[in-house]
């Protein structure tokens, strides 16, 4: 296993736990059994996907998995919603993080020993079409913009949970216009989450945001981008800052 850094981990515990987790996020939560885990997102009321958590319950608890950056915020916004729910949560500074080949994830006590972090990790899990939001993309994109409904992050069959209108009729309505795509592009380049990007497919440029981007070996770059949801046609040239490199799509 390797350790992956930028995640945290957070316990939630308590009686009702697993029950406000399935009002608050957007995952099957209540269909979780003990020791089985699912990828979920925590949006807003608007349907933005604020972070990209993995659920993984642990009897009557459930350990929670979140980028390092975003997820303490979570847990104080969660924390408006308890009201009277017998539920507490707050990191878990006891567990780390770990990736097992599938990619997959393990919750395991900080002082565990493992492999040295893997640095083509990242890419392996964008290349998945797994990529944990940061601060720079967060509250961008509702979740099938980011293809995590593929991911079995979403239900479309459980109750309610914040943003799940707006999430549900893009569905119903194919109203979405942007989707996933995810580029292997030659040269180190590194384009912060957010920054503007164009695309050529075909023969014509189409404007796509850079989510995520890692190293993915051999002096390439793995690069998790948004983008039209048409044309369907593979990508073959990257814009970055005025730089143009040859990509091709995962």
């Amino acid at each position: 296993m390797t350790r992956i850094p930028y995640l945290s981990a957070a316990r939630f515990s308590g009686d009702e736990s697993g029950s406000f987790l399935q009002a608050q996020l957007t995952a099957d939560i209540a269909a979780l059994e003990d020791g089985s885990a699912t990828f979920a997102c925590y949006c807003t009321p608007k349907g933005q996907v604020l972070g990209l958590l993995r659920v993984q319950r642990s009897g009557d608890s459930y350990l929670v998995a979140g980028d390092s950056r975003l997820l303490p915020g979570i847990l104080q916004r969660l924390q408006m919603f308890v009201i009277r729910s017998r539920v507490e949560f707050a990191l878990a500074d006891d567990l780390a993080v770990w990736g097992a080949p599938g990619p997959d994830y393990v919750f395991a006590p900080a002082t565990d020993t493992g492999d040295d972090p893997d640095p083509e990790w990242k890419a392996g899990e964008l290349r998945a079409g797994i990529a944990w939001l940061g601060p720079g993309s967060s509250e961008k994109f509702i979740p099938q913009m980011l293809g995590f409904d593929a991911l079995g992050a979403v239900s479309f069959s459980k109750g309610c949970y914040p943003g799940q209108e707006i999430v549900a009729r893009a569905r119903y309505l194919g109203s979405v216009k942007r989707k996933p795509l995810v580029l292997e592009a030659e040269g180190a380049i590194q384009p912060a989450p957010g920054d503007k990007l164009r695309l050529q497919r075909g023969d014509e440029w189409y404007d796509a945001v850079a989510v995520d981007s890692a190293p993915g070996g051999a002096g390439r770059t793995v690069v998790f981008t948004v983008t039209r949801a048409e044309p369907e046609a593979p990508a073959q040239a990257l814009e970055v800052a005025g730089a143009t490199y040859r990509c091709a799509t995962m």
